[in-house]
């Protein structure tokens, strides 16, 4: 469902934020990704863990995405507080 675009904006810079971002969309995931492969490219890092969260404004929830490479970062299941620092209050 299409969303009315917000005209009034609370401070002076937001404008030109948002419509720079609106100039290149991309999901959380995909940021991630990208991140990811940069890192992956690099020779001089071995292992990595990517935490990725876009914090919503408009939505009651935020979207996060988690990459993992090599054994440092593998586990059969993730630690809840990894998460606590990605929660903002807005």
């Amino acid at each position: 469902m299409p969303t009315e675009t917000q005209v009034m904006v609370k401070r002076e810079d937001e404008q030109a934020f948002a419509e720079l971002n609106a100039a290149n969309p991309i999901f959380v995931e995909d940021a991630a990704r990208l991140f990811c492969e940069q890192l992956a490219a690099d020779p001089r890092i071995g292992d990595f863990r990517v935490v990725a969260s876009h914090q919503e404004s408009l939505h009651s929830h935020d979207a996060v995405s988690l990459l993992t490479s090599g054994p440092t970062f593998a586990q059969a299941s993730l630690d809840p507080r990894l998460f606590g620092t990605l929660v903002h209050a807005g």
